[in-house]
């Protein structure tokens, strides 16, 4: 699996949609998109299922691009991750660490010393 760390401290790498970006088929890409609209609601289609990684510029996932406020804050305050921003632990970032013990591990990993 590829280790790409987004802003949040995910592992982009384990996403279908950044997988998409450099190998997946159309058809398992249709086979993604019909899993996360059970998973999480909407009507995502092949086109969704297709992302770069949230740190880079060009395609990303319909949340990724326009729904997830740490990204926002993040791309706002110019940070690579949100392990280097002088305001880590916000509430915003607490709050989705607090259930994603993974993430809030990669980016301890990365705080600067």
């Amino acid at each position: 699996m590829a280790i790409h760390i987004a802003y949040c401290g995910l592992n982009c790498g384990g996403c279908p949609a950044f997988h998409a970006a450099l190998r997946l088929t159309e058809a398992e890409r249709q086979v993604v998109a019909e899993k996360w609209n059970v998973d999480f609601g909407g009507s995502h289609t092949v086109a969704d299922i297709d992302c770069v990684g949230c740190t880079h510029e060009g395609r990303h996932a319909p949340y990724c691009e326009s729904g997830c406020e740490i990204r926002k804050c993040a791309v706002g305050r110019a940070v690579t991750t949100c392990a280097e921003c002088a305001a880590y632990g916000c509430e915003s970032l607490a709050g989705f660490l607090a259930v994603v013990p993974d993430a809030r591990a990669n980016l301890e990993a990365r705080r600067p010393a």
